[in-house]
């Protein structure tokens, strides 16, 4: 397990702040936040980069706060990768055993192993320079995981990839976790990728852990939207058991007041249902159109994809059937927040 207590840290006129966190052993928490927020900044003090002004990080029992990096048992994994550009992918996997004392009938077999995992045995004898993107994410995580560290810290995995390799490294991630059950802090600012990987998320902003708790709790709350601009949020009354949203009314079993309605786009199921939307906006976002549409005085966030776009022809102005996923609404008392 690793816990972190009353994290401060400045650099510059940046600072990280009341940061507590706990991380429990086997689980992947995703620490989501947009741009500038100090995730990059949490990652490399737990690392042990970077030293904090106070507080405490504790690994498996151990207070490690000011242990250096490489004897905190943990692995980063950074965007650029930092593979040593003179040494072939076997001697970069390697390297890890290999400073460790590792002999090497042993350091040969890992490498054979992991690199058979990773689906890389073929490029063993190659240098960094001469492997796509892709190769170079699997020989950094392979290099990462050889050593099975006690967590393995991830910067942004993803970022530098190719759209079209992005989703399946996030694949390889997610079945290496899957398969091996290590400890994972992975930083992201991307929604799909914490939706694809977390099974916690931690929600970042100017130095500060706003919120923690599952991907659905965090990305259906009020905190969140002003950061991710497509959550859909609405204020409703609840009276005598029953709320209207969009025009139609239905049961919640909720008392009296005034509430915030919290609900995803992909929660709006277009081209079928009671509530008919006028569409004011299009915007392509690769596979998935994002719709705002008019209902009811409200202005709402829905996605289809390209294909169901081109069925229902749609276009500014148009009128879509669409529906709501009841029990994925989420209600807040306007009162929190």
């Amino acid at each position: 397990m690793i816990v972190v207590e009353d994290l401060e840290l400045s650099v510059g006129a940046f600072h990280l702040s009341d940061i507590d966190l706990e991380v429990s052993r086997g689980e992947y928490l995703v620490i989501m936040g947009p741009s500038g927020s100090g995730k990059t900044l949490l990652l490399q003090t737990i690392a042990g980069i970077r030293k904090p002004s106070r507080g405490r990080i504790i690994i498996d029992g151990v207070d490690v706060t000011f242990l250096p990096p490489e004897l905190r048992g943990l692995s980063l994994l950074p965007q650029n990768y930092a593979l040593f550009p003179h040494m072939r992918v076997h001697d970069n996997i390697a390297y890890g055993l290999k400073v460790r004392g590792f002999p090497k009938n042993i350091i040969d077999q890992k490498v054979e192993e992991i690199a058979d995992l990773l689906d890389i045995s073929r490029i063993l004898d190659r240098f960094p320079r001469n492997l796509s993107g892709g190769e170079r994410q699997r020989v950094a995580l392979a290099r990462a995981l050889i050593i099975q560290p006690k967590a393995l810290l991830l910067d942004e995995p993803t970022v530098s990839l190719d759209p079209e390799l992005r989703d399946k490294a996030r694949m390889l991630i997610k079945k290496l976790h899957e398969k091996l059950r290590f400890t994972a802090i992975h930083v992201t600012h991307d929604i799909s990728e914490t939706i694809m990987l977390a099974d916690r998320v931690a929600f970042m902003y100017a130095g500060k852990i706003l919120r923690i708790g599952l991907v659905d709790e965090i990305l259906r709350s009020p905190e969140i939207a002003k950061y991710y601009g497509d959550l859909n949020i609405l204020r409703v009354q609840v009276s005598n058991g029953s709320v209207k949203l969009l025009g139609i009314t239905f049961p919640v079993n909720l008392s009296d007041g005034t509430y915030l309605a919290v609900f995803r786009p992909e929660d709006v199921v277009v081209g079928d249902g009671a509530i008919v939307g006028v569409v004011e906006d299009l915007e392509l976002k690769g596979p998935i159109i994002r719709l705002s549409l008019k209902i009811d005085g409200f202005l709402i966030n829905a996605y289809v994809t390209r294909g169901l776009g081109e069925a229902l022809a749609l276009k500014r102005g148009c009128e879509l059937p669409l529906n709501l996923i009841r029990s994925l609404i989420r209600f807040h008392p306007v009162s929190k927040w």
